[in-house]
């Protein structure tokens, strides 16, 4: 049993941890925790996607919840294959579609923050900064919940705005490449997806960073001082880490003077 609040009064969930993970995330990313057909009835999960490999692990996840994984061509631009996953109607689906953003984002941990960026998430292949989709929500809830929300985890997101052509404005977040797209590729790789190993640092990026942190601590410095557009010119330059320890203790230096 999992304690929870729905709409501030307290509740319990009668679900795995794994099988709440992908619900919770169904909230934020690719999914749907659609209105119950009648009074008396109950909430369904059910998500698509073109990658069947994905809905395996989430159907895993379900355990019994989950019916089985179903396909149709899709018509459209490109010719491919859809593959469909949902669950059967239940009342913990229910509470958790009648919870706040924040008491959903409460009950989320790593491994649905995971399936929220392998969702709504998509990785910069240059300046591996990452880009989260929330355009559903308002600024007001990205500022105020969301983005709190996501710095327990380190990763220091920006609300930025998307205005189109017809006048209308959309909110997503851009979680800079040194502040927090590290984080971000480490919780990916807990659960490797392969479909999806675009939305992940190389090794050898990953080993760079966590040596550069480690060598700017000799300073000592606090990585998050350190303004982004300033580790990103250093890092351009194609320095060794070395050489850009050594300019940014330089610069610490002169500011003390």
């Amino acid at each position: 049993m999992i304690n929870c609040t729905v709409n501030g009064k307290s509740a319990a969930l009668y679900l795995s941890n794994e099988q709440l993970q992908v619900l919770v995330s169904g909230k934020f990313g690719d999914g749907s925790l659609c209105a119950p057909k009648t009074a008396s009835s109950n909430s369904k999960f059910s998500t698509n996607c073109i990658h069947k490999e994905y809905l395996e692990f989430k159907k895993d996840l379900l355990g019994g919840l989950a019916f089985n994984i179903t396909s149709r061509i899709n018509k459209g631009f490109k010719d491919n294959i859809i593959y469909s996953l949902s669950t059967h109607a239940s009342e913990d689906i229910t509470k958790i579609r009648n919870m706040s953003i924040q008491e959903a984002l409460e009950l989320m941990d790593d491994l649905g923050l995971a399936m929220w960026f392998y969702d709504d998430g998509s990785l910069h292949q240059t300046k591996l900064f990452y880009n989260l989709n929330t355009q559903a929500f308002s600024k007001e809830t990205n500022e105020q919940i969301i983005v709190p929300f996501l710095a327990k985890y380190n990763i220091h997101a920006i609300p930025t705005i998307e205005r189109k052509k017809n006048g209308k404005e959309y909110w997503y977040l851009r979680i800079p490449r040194y502040q927090g797209a590290y984080e971000i590729s480490q919780i990916l790789s807990k659960y490797p997806i392969n479909c999806y190993n675009y939305k992940i640092w190389s090794s050898e990026t990953s080993q760079k960073w966590c040596k550069l942190q480690a060598q700017l601590k000799s300073i000592p410095l606090d990585i998050d001082s350190i303004h982004p557009r300033t580790l990103t010119s250093l890092l351009n330059k194609n320095l060794s880490n070395e050489d850009i320890v050594r300019t940014l203790a330089k610069a610490k230096e002169r500011a003390r003077k």
